[in-house]
């Protein structure tokens, strides 16, 4: 009954030279990867919605958001840029967690409040990282899949607990009761999942808005349990129908899962995006007609073929995007290099919508169930082709480096910043650990 304590002072007690040098370099990508989500994420419908109720409740303009010239309180700024970079499909994900929109906005605003080096951001954020992808190991998928609670709506307030209360320098009884205060904060139910409403959009941002106040009542002495996670009526045993919670420990500090998370490329949910990719690369290799694709048959895992994504009708985009056969069709018809492409008109497309109704799947044999690997039988103009959807760049086998993100961001800001401030943003990511203030690099957001 002692681990939310340890969690807490390994936060307290780890410092930016504890920090391996690859986690350094990570730790540069997924930020980068971050700023390409919110950018891409900025400018839709439900990013505006909350962006507005944000600016009518007015507050001190502390903390930068996305494509957004007025700044916000540092909380507001960590909701409404956590739904940006959650609001799309494309932010990096793993070990049940989404640590992208649950963290970084959080630390961003206060890093830029409190002009914060480089470092003490990189450091902030890296434990945060590794704090919500161990919760998330430690509670199993079982808290999505059999409970319903959406995993970073449920985990992301203690990995932004942890990420400000190492930015405010908490020693490890305060980052307790920030702990504490945060699974209070702990939900977002996935019924979403069935009609693509909104509130899928919401959950990292709220995650990590409530991660950030945690912190700051924790600062003024607000306690929390300090056994928010282990105990009786603590986290892992509220969530989860089947915790492991002597994962959530194991080898802390020596082995770091925050250096396991897939980076997506494309804007749609992480179990389509080998397929995608593999349909990217054989319309380059092919250059064939879309209108003449009879019909696809995709065999793949359970995990890839779960019921919420085998819908061909959705009727939002959220839906689109959650839907592998759908996607597959977007993906036959669209370029989805550029984000933007995979809009609101896909729906209304009579061509998608036919094709995608005619794919079929079946369960692929094998003992692997986890895999994002997939076969597609594609037939065109008669004749059947047979693509092997193995991996993509981000994917745990191929690993996305810092120039895959960059080209990533390029294409993803491009409808928001001119040439040369992608580069200023590009070269402060690229050298962050040599960032005096990164109040710098959070200014250069709002374009």
């Amino acid at each position: 009954m002692d681990e939310t304590r340890a969690l807490a002072q390994f936060v307290s007690k780890t410092g930016y030279e504890d920090l391996p040098a690859n986690v350094i370099e990570r730790m540069k990508v997924y930020t980068l990867d971050t700023l390409a989500a919110g950018m891409v994420g900025s400018k839709l419908l439900w990013a505006n919605m909350v962006a507005d109720m944000a600016r009518e409740q007015g507050g001190v303009e502390e903390a930068s958001v996305f494509a957004t010239q007025q700044k916000m309180t540092v909380s507001q700024a960590a909701l409404v840029n956590g739904v940006m970079v959650g609001g799309f499909e494309s932010e990096h994900v793993g070990h049940h967690s989404h640590p992208a929109g649950t963290v970084t906005p959080a630390a961003l605003a206060i890093a830029e409040r409190d002009h914060v080096s480089g470092k003490d951001f990189l450091l902030a954020t890296a434990l945060g990282y590794e704090v919500v992808t161990r919760i998330g190991d430690a509670q199993t998928g079982l808290v999505e899949t059999e409970r319903g609670f959406h995993n970073p709506a449920a985990n992301g307030p203690f990995s932004a607990a942890a990420a400000v209360g190492k930015l405010l320098g908490f020693d490890a009884a305060t980052q307790a009761s920030a702990f504490g205060v945060a699974g209070s904060h702990c939900g977002g139910l996935t019924e979403y999942a069935w009609d693509g409403s909104m509130t899928k959009r919401l959950h990292l941002g709220r995650a990590s808005q409530l991660g950030l106040e945690s912190a700051l009542l924790a600062q003024k002495g607000f306690t929390g349990p300090h056994t928010i996670l282990e105990g009786r009526y603590g986290y892992f045993n509220a969530f989860s129908p089947a915790p492991k919670i002597e994962k959530l420990l194991a080898e802390l500090g020596e082995r770091w899962l925050l250096e396991t998370l897939i980076i997506k490329r494309y804007p749609c949910h992480v179990s389509s995006q080998a397929v995608v990719a593999a349909v990217q690369e054989f319309k380059r290799e092919q250059g064939f007609d879309p209108d003449q694709v009879e019909s696809i048959a995709i065999r793949a895992s359970k995990r890839v073929l779960q019921q919420r994504f085998l819908d061909p009708n959705p009727t939002n985009e959220m839906g689109a995007q959650y839907s592998l056969l759908f996607t597959t069709a977007v993906a036959c018809f669209h370029d989805l290099d550029d984000p933007l492409q995979y809009d609101e008109s896909v729906l209304s497309d009579e061509k998608i919508k036919l094709l995608a109704n005619a794919i079929t799947w079946e369960e692929a044999s094998g003992d692997n169930h986890e895999t994002l690997a997939a076969t597609l039988e594609v037939t065109i103009d008669g004749r059947q082709h047979t693509i092997q959807a193995e991996t993509f760049p981000g994917s745990l086998q191929t690993p996305a480096t810092l120039s895959d993100v960059e080209g990533k961001f390029k294409r993803f800001s491009k409808h928001i910043l001119n040439g040369s401030q992608q580069h200023e943003i590009l070269e402060m990511v690229s050298n962050l650990d040599q960032l005096d203030d990164v109040s710098k690099l959070a200014n250069a957001i709002r374009g």
